[in-house]
């Protein structure tokens, strides 16, 4: 039997969840929208008999005469979610409500009574009760279902869960912060603290990201329940691991792994092992530089806001009046789902000339434009935006290929923008610092960078672009790229800096610095950097397989970098087990306890990732475009045994990189 496909789970799961929302005002929070916006979209909702689509929010509430409500939520039913969805049914009149929740009542059980033992549907009537209340009569009806709508599927191979996107990976900077979570939650007692990375478990961590955790691999779970799939976990990364023992040890995955048919390779791998390309502004595809330049769409991780004055008439006073356009295809357009892949594992040049090819093809099946079109063999971006405005004054023709055009005028937007070639010269500057790594005749990495950080007004360098540069730089060369002195330079160069910039902070440094910028927070921050570019230094020292990224240069050719994620799937898909020691294997029950005994006196070796008909490598803290297309190149190279899936929570990029990786995770901030 061949495994179904995350992308057909996912159908599915929506497909039951649209049964319940007939005749429904429907409230969705921002993480299910977001998934609902990449499998069908509002339409998909009002095809199913939706009275109304509303935000969840306390400011939002049903009409009168709406007496059915239903309730798409991302999370458990507590804390801000329950909040809202009392506000909600107290200030509506529904007498039938509908929850359905991503998470499992396994997850609210944990949520609620951490790792007590309890009765799940006993936990769920009682919220079933309390919904029943803020409806104010008992005697009205109330549901709560669990479908784990939380996948975006962008193509057979490839798929996000968005809703994991604060799932970020510890650092060695956030053993600290753990260990002092824990003296405070020992009450007195004697607890030895945790001095590594390696020694955190999963009862270590702080109880948000215990409960983040455990959703996530419920989710998973269900998703390879869907496969009917027998999976095999492979970890890579500390946050990896913790991952990956939840999932091997929780009971429902046990019992699936005994009557599942097909067997599945899971690679966990955590983002802060190579920050290099996550950091890169390099353009090897067309959507890493969207992501770098373009806004994301209100609320959404992976979809960008797309300008559609060129296919709107209106005076330019007007365009801040209309709504923005998006990347993800409307219904079934498989011309919009190939230029989608193109944007991703194509060249900028090569999803250009894919877009105004169809975009061409289509004005002629319609007969659309009056002479103008461009046809010439050089397509350029100006090309491209004139043929698509012939679909301007055709409303017929727009609205059957809204999803490729919206596309092409986002691709022309990113190629045309005023910072493409501020990128082009970042990329010529980390070029120049990797070929000074490791180099005696070169200046040091560091040295340059705080050279730029004094010029950087003559050269029109920004401070995030620096700080940009300095994570690439540390993720790259390791820790003897970021000495004691070059601390001591940072904390009082970047201080400074902060200060007299501080009239013109971006939103991501202020995310970092704080309200209150004066030479207090500068000083807080820039030692706060430095203690998160030492993490990041240092991320890779328990690897042996994987501990260097950059590749010397000789008198032949220059230094380069290889991604830990291509070399790890090329490992993968053909190295012998011997090989990769830095792979950990997740024993899967007590036949593998058995073989492991056996193998003292037996050749007994561990499985391979490539054993299994499909190999679904997940990365925790999001993937790069580069990434996927890099393997993608290597499975076409290698032809191997099996399908290779990657999945994330989102796309990462640089200015996603600097505000996760350089402050303290999430769940550890107040601590």
């Amino acid at each position: 039997m061949q495994a179904a496909s995350a992308v057909h789970v996912s159908e599915a799961w929506w497909t039951e969840a649209c049964k319940k929302i007939k005749n429904s005002v429907v409230f969705v929070d921002n993480n299910t929208a977001e998934c609902l916006h990449w499998s069908g979209g509002l339409t998909r909702l009002v095809n199913a008999g939706a009275k109304n689509v509303k935000e969840f929010s306390s400011f939002e509430r049903g009409n009168k005469d709406d007496m059915k409500a239903a309730f798409m939520v991302s999370t458990a039913i507590r804390d801000t979610t329950a909040t809202i969805l009392q506000d909600i049914i107290k200030a509506s009149s529904f007498q039938y409500c509908i929850v359905i929740t991503c998470a499992h009542p396994n997850v609210h059980a944990y949520a609620r009574y951490g790792g007590r033992e309890v009765d799940e549907a006993v936990l769920m009537n009682e919220l079933e009760q309390d919904v029943l209340a803020w409806m104010g009569n008992m005697n009205y009806t109330a549901e709560i279902f669990y479908l784990p709508l939380v996948v975006a599927p962008y193509s057979e191979n490839l798929f996000f869960m968005p809703p994991f996107s604060t799932l970020y990976p510890l650092l060695n900077s956030d053993v600290r912060r753990i260990s002092k979570l824990q003296q405070a939650c020992g009450k007195g007692d004697k607890i030895k603290p945790v001095e590594n990375l390696g020694e955190v478990e999963f009862h270590h961590l702080p109880n948000e990201m215990r409960i983040m955790v455990r959703q996530f691999v419920v989710c998973l779970h269900s998703l390879l329940q869907g496969m009917n799939a027998r999976d095999e976990i492979y970890t890579i990364g500390h946050t990896s691991r913790i991952i990956g023992t939840e999932l091997d040890a929780f009971t429902p995955a046990r019992q699936r792994r005994k009557m599942a048919a097909n067997k599945v390779s899971v690679v966990l791998v955590d983002r802060t092992l190579d920050l290099v390309s996550a950091s890169s502004h390099g353009g090897e595809t067309l959507m890493g530089r969207i992501l770098s330049l373009l806004p994301r769409l209100y609320g959404h991780q992976l979809d960008s806001a797309v300008n559609m004055s060129p296919l709107c008439e209106v005076h330019p006073s007007s365009e801040w009046t209309l709504v923005p356009g998006c990347l993800a295809p409307q219904g079934k357009e498989d011309r919009a789902s190939a230029v989608l892949n193109a944007l991703v594992l194509s060249t900028g040049k090569e999803a250009l000339s894919l877009i105004n090819k169809n975009v061409l093809e289509v004005a002629s099946r319609k007969d659309i434009g009056d002479g103008t079109s461009v046809k010439e063999t050089r397509v350029t971006p100006e090309n491209v935006k004139i043929n698509i405005h012939q679909f301007a004054s055709n409303i017929d023709a727009f609205t059957e290929n809204a999803g490729l055009l919206q596309q092409g005028l986002c691709a022309v937007e990113a190629l045309s923008h005023p910072r493409f070639v501020h990128l082009d010269q970042l990329l010529s500057l980390e070029k120049r610092l990797m070929q000074s790594i490791g180099d005696p005749e070169e200046t040091l990495p560091f040295t340059q960078i705080f050279q730029l950080l004094k010029t950087r007004g003559t050269h029109g360098v920004s401070l995030d672009d620096i700080l940009t540069l300095m994570v690439y730089v540390a993720s790259l060369g390791g820790p003897e790229v970021f000495s004691q002195k070059d601390e001591y330079a940072l904390t009082n160069r970047l201080s400074h800096a902060i200060v007299e910039d501080k009239k013109m902070l971006s939103d991501n440094l202020l995310q970092l610095i704080g309200e209150e910028v004066d030479e207090v927070s500068a000083l807080r921050t820039a030692q706060g950097v430095a203690d998160q570019l030492h993490a990041i230094a240092s991320t890779r020292d328990h690897l042996k397989n994987y501990k260097h990224l950059h590749i010397p240069g000789d008198s032949a050719q220059p230094a380069s970098y290889q991604s830990l994620l291509q070399k790890l799937v090329y490992d993968c898909l053909t190295a012998p087990q011997a090989e990769i020691t830095d792979l950990e294997y997740k024993s899967a029950g007590f036949k593998d306890l058995i073989k492991t005994g056996f193998s003292l006196f037996v050749n007994v070796s561990k499985p391979m990732p490539r054993d299994a008909p499909i190999m679904l490598v997940y990365i925790i803290g999001g993937v790069t475009p580069g990434e996927v297309r890099e393997i993608r190149q290597i499975v076409t190279a290698v032809n191997p045994p099996c399908e290779v899936i990657v999945a994330s929570s989102h796309f990462a990029h640089p200015n996603d990189t600097v505000v996760k990786a350089l402050q303290p995770n999430l769940y550890l901030k107040e601590a």
